[in-house]
Parts: C-alpha cells; sequence; structure tokens
C-alpha cells in the first residue's frame, strides 16, 4: 500500500471514500466527522519517525515554544516550518504526524498520507501540513497526492498547505532568534520603553547597543512579534524596526 514514506503509484479514482484515523492517548480511532473533530490538543502522533539505514532523514525531538511540549521532527525542513509557526502570534497549537488519511476502494485502503504538521490558529482555524524541497514537491505523484489530501481536508473543513521552505536568509535569521525565544525574566523591565523607542524610529543598532539584558529583549521581542522586521533581509544596525500594529 503506498503511503507518504514510500513512492506513490496512486489509484485511478483517488478522492472516493476516505477515511481518517487519530490518536488520541494509546488508542488509534477512525473518527466520525459528524460529531466534529477530535480534541485536537489530546492528539497523539499516528506514527513515529525512525531511522534507519536506508532512512532519508534523521528524526529529532524539538520544544515548541507554542505547546511548551518537545515534538518529534523528521528533518531539518520540518523544523524550519516549526520555527515559523511557533513564533506566529496567531498561532494556537502544533502537532506532528497528526492523522492518517486512507483513500478506500471497496471499503478497502488503496492509498493512504500521513501529514508532517497540525496547526490551529487563534480563531480555530485548523491546517495541514506537508514538508516537501521544491524539487519534490514538484513531482506528478506529489502533486496528485497533494490534490487529493487538499480535497479530503477541505471537504471536513480543514484547510491544507504545502511548505517547500524559505530562503536562506530568512532561515539563518529565524536560528539565531531561535535563541532568544523565551521570554526574559527581566522583560517587564524594558519592553514598553523599547517599543515607545520602535514607535519614534529607532533602527535596530540603537535598541541592541544598550546593554546585553536590553539587547537579548529586543532579541525575543523580534521573535515574539512584538516588535517587527524584515526577516527576509539581512539583519544590520540599519534595519528598520517598527512595533507589531495587530
Amino acid at each position: 500500500m503506498p503511503d507518504s514514506t514510500g513512492d506513490l503509484s496512486l489509484p485511478a479514482g483517488l478522492g472516493g471514500a476516505v477515511r481518517w484515523t487519530f490518536r488520541l492517548g494509546a488508542s488509534a480511532l477512525e473518527w466520525d466527522w459528524s460529531d466534529g473533530p477530535p480534541s485536537l490538543r489530546e492528539l497523539s502522533p499516528v506514527r513515529i519517525p525512525a531511522s534507519g539505514a536506508r532512512s532519508r532523514h534523521v528524526p529529532v525531538r524539538a520544544f515548541s515554544t507554542t505547546t511548551q511540549q518537545h515534538v518529534v521532527l523528521e528533518s531539518g525542513l520540518e523544523h524550519d516550518l516549526l520555527r515559523v509557526l511557533d513564533r506566529d502570534p496567531r498561532t494556537a497549537w502544533i502537532t506532528t504526524q497528526p492523522c492518517r488519511i486512507e483513500w478506500l476502494d471497496a471499503g478497502r485502503p488503496a492509498a493512504r498520507h500521513v501529514p508532517d504538521l497540525l496547526s490551529v490558529d487563534v480563531d480555530g482555524q485548523v491546517t495541514l501540513w506537508d514538508v516537501r524541497p521544491e524539487h519534490a514537491a514538484r513531482t506528478v505523484e506529489f502533486v496528485a497526492l497533494m490534490a487529493a489530501t487538499s480535497a479530503a481536508a477541505a471537504d471536513v473543513g480543514l484547510s491544507f498547505s504545502v511548505f517547500s521552505g524559505i530562503s536562506d536568509v530568512h532561515r539563518f535569521n529565524l536560528l539565531w532568534l531561535h535563541g532568544y525565544r523565551h521570554r526574559p525574566g527581566w522583560a517587564d523591565r524594558w519592553e514598553e520603553q523599547l517599543i515607545e523607542r520602535a514607535s519614534s524610529g529607532a533602527r535596530l543598532g540603537d535598541l541592541v547597543q544598550e546593554d546585553d539584558q536590553q539587547a537579548a529583549l529586543v532579541w525575543h521581542l523580534i521573535w515574539s512579534g512584538r516588535l517587527v522586521v524584515d526577516l527576509s533581509s539581512r539583519l544590520d544596525p540599519t534595519t528598520e524596526v517598527a512595533p507589531c500594529r495587530a
């Protein structure tokens, strides 16, 4: 049976009856969507990635600041997506390997797929994510699978997206900011003052050159979204900084 970890040869008629399986705690349950979605914060991964002699990825445990828990990731690209979502103030929950989708032929699974990640935003919108490098995301098999997955998700009120990475500059900026993702204990002392200075036109160099504690807080405020910079460009002392207007 083809799945997300092997070469896919999708059957004709893919997109018919669909079976969803979630794992809540230790139990894997076929889900009846007439009752609405499962309790998303109680989901466990439906599969645990493992590495072996022929593995293309090395699974790692990464800490999510959104959930305050460790999650299992299969690749550096998945870690990039986790960092992007973790620092988005609209992200409310994240789960990896969240469900199994099976397309049925005469009641039997003809193809199956496990999305890489599920996120929930502050409005309750749920997005399933597949992570694939851009060159691999263009294959005929993957495009067909993603179309079928998107249709299955839409049928039950979920969004679907493919993450193919970010620019090297954006990635390196996130890696730097990742070291400041935890709110410093002294944040209350200077936070509003720094945000006010950014409102008055101070540049990044002006804000981080005061002292080490204030500099660490500036990086945290950028990570958390309270201060906004263009992460697609190289950060330097002249980088414009603005307070979040949301």
